[in-house]
């Protein structure tokens, strides 16, 4: 029974890595996995033989969800596209106490505001011209490792949702650049898979777990607050630029919010849904005493 619970907490973390307004990386901090699985990354071959035994059901699990999750989500993107960009804009805003409460852990400072505000200003900057030179994203190696390295964000820094990196940007032919990296690994369980751009997907996950994670545990441990802001300014910049500049549903978005009160309704709900259910989450962890970082 043990194994079975480890293996649906890997299944969960894997499902938060994708997911819009969850965090791989808070879910492993939640579980309490957290700890040796940078332990594992930092020193893949000093750490192997001390970890393997407690995170391999982990793993497993972690590989198994998040295929299923990127095969769902490519499924609701392509379906549902208002009904899913308006549950992703409820798992947001429900994320942001949260993340917000977790950058202030361990105090906060002139210094933390300043990372936000700083982090916010360049994050969005940057989005803002790409939108304005309507800068598309072209199908390449270097964006897929891109997408790879947002993904393995997600499980290296707690609070910090791969979904956040990749929903503002679009592709050439119009479609979202995130629903595109979810579909390229969704299409593993469909047998339709584009080997090249998983291997760029792959390349990107690696280099990112290898040039960050000593990283990230230094700034955990030394600037945790500066850290964290930045996140926060981040994920708000982001945000912002999901809603008003990068994603190409928007207009089909709003025009499902003002074209009748049920369309409203319905739509209404569905971010009801999304918030909640990050709001719920976050309670969950808040009840749980988690392990040092």
């Amino acid at each position: 029974m043990n194994l079975i619970f480890k293996m649906i907490q890997g299944a969960l973390i894997g499902a938060g890595a994708l997911l819009p307004g969850v965090s791989g990386g808070v879910l492993a901090v939640l579980f309490g996995v957290y700890k040796p699985l940078m332990r594992l990354l930092a020193h893949p071959v000093k750490e192997l033989k001390n970890t393997i035994r407690e995170l391999w059901p982990i793993l497993v699990g972690f590989v198994l969800g998040y295929l299923a999750t990127s095969l769902l989500l490519e499924e609701l993107l392509n379906s549902y596209k208002t009904q899913s960009l308006s549950v992703f804009i409820g798992m947001t805003i429900g994320i942001m106490p949260s993340l917000f409460r977790e950058a202030g852990e361990k105090g906060r400072s002139k210094s933390s505001f300043i990372s936000l505000c700083i982090a916010f200003a360049v994050a969005f900057a940057i989005l803002y011209v790409c939108n304005s030179m309507n800068l598309r994203i072209t199908d390449n190696f270097f964006w897929y490792m891109f997408g790879g390295a947002s993904l393995a964000i997600s499980i290296i820094v707690p609070g910090m949702s791969s979904s956040i990196l990749m929903l503002p940007f679009t592709m050439a032919d119009g479609t979202n650049f995130y629903a595109n990296v979810t579909g390229a690994i969704g299409g593993i369980l469909k047998g339709e898979a584009n080997f090249v751009n998983l291997i760029a997907i792959v390349v990107g996950a690696v280099a990112a777990v290898v040039l960050l994670t000593k990283a990230v545990d230094y700034m955990m441990n030394k600037h945790y607050s500066v850290m964290f802001h930045g996140i926060v300014g981040v994920v708000i910049a982001s945000t912002l630029a999901v809603l008003v500049l990068g994603n190409p549903e928007m207009p089909a978005l709003i025009t499902s919010f003002t074209s009748s009160v049920s369309s409203f309704a319905i739509h209404i709900a569905f971010v009801v849904v999304g918030c909640v259910a990050t709001l719920l989450l976050d309670k969950l962890n808040s009840k749980v005493e988690k392990p040092e970082i």
